[in-house]
């Protein structure tokens, strides 16, 4: 047994009369980090995650409406709709400002707590996401240069080499996405399919105030490096981590790698607030 014993729990809240999942790991009175998943996954993904920042964080992770456990009754789960649920889940667990995560599809509730409510984001990384700034090749792409397939141990959510190397991995992750209907499911997989009601200009990417971290990895083909690293540019201060080898996932393709840029990036951003403080 481990020498440290972490509290895990998990509730259901409600927003706008959707009932939406949630977990949470470590101790309350913990900083908080919040994880949000991208457009193929739920809560269970991060699992990666959950037990190494657990120890210093109070680690919560949720499903988006429609994915997981959560709900969509309504049958309209947008970006839009999933920053509300985000500010809701905060202020149903009593959490006043977060670390915020975004893989992907999360990237876009994530950047919108960044630019509509400073008050409740202490730092923002954006992982294998642009988070809603309109980078031209995004725009005009008209699809996703991969879909999921039928055949077990292949995702565009992986590079095709790690998919190759680790089939049983990439099939735990196949399976995971299984929970839930996702919201368009059977609808033509378009680069901004559920995210396009959400874009940011450069007023309002000048605006943020937070620290800001995106992490790519060098071989993903859905949000390729020199996308992320345009979307970079037009925020303030922020920070460009690259994975080597790592496609769309490298949370899972490369946890040890992105796990230490992720908590790096954290550390230091806390001893600048701390030093900002005294």
């Amino acid at each position: 047994m481990s020498s440290v014993q972490i509290p895990w729990s998990n509730g259901v809240i409600e927003s706008e009369g959707e009932e939406l999942y949630h977990e949470s790991a470590g101790n309350d009175h913990l900083p908080a980090l919040v994880l949000c998943h991208g457009g193929a996954g739920n809560h269970a993904v991060w699992f990666r995650q959950v037990p190494f920042f657990a120890a210093h964080f109070r680690v919560i992770t949720w499903d988006q409406r429609g994915f997981g456990n959560s709900t969509n009754r309504s049958g309209k789960a947008t970006s839009e709709s999933a920053f509300v649920d985000l500010v809701a889940l905060l202020d149903a667990l009593g959490v006043g400002r977060a670390q915020i995560v975004g893989q992907s599809m999360g990237g876009w509730p994530a950047m919108a707590l960044a630019v509509r409510r400073p008050d409740r984001i202490a730092s923002l990384v954006l992982t294998s996401s642009l988070g809603g700034i309109p980078v031209p090749q995004w725009v005009a792409r008209p699809g996703l240069p991969r879909r999921a397939q039928p055949i077990v141990g292949e995702h565009p959510a992986f590079a095709e080499r790690f998919c190759d190397e680790h089939p049983e991995e990439v099939f735990l992750y196949q399976q995971l996405t299984r929970w839930g209907r996702r919201p368009g499911e059977g609808a033509p997989a378009t680069a901004s399919a559920g995210m396009n009601d959400m874009t940011f200009d450069n007023h309002a990417l000048r605006g943020i105030r937070c620290p800001v971290l995106f992490v790519a990895g060098d071989d993903d083909d859905i949000f390729p490096v020199e996308w992320i690293r345009l979307a970079a540019e037009r925020v303030p201060g922020a920070e460009v981590g690259v994975i080597e080898g790592a496609g769309h996932s490298p949370y899972l393709e490369a946890p040890l790698a992105w796990n230490r840029i992720v908590a790096e990036f954290l550390v230091r951003t806390a001893d600048r607030r701390d030093a900002a403080s005294r």
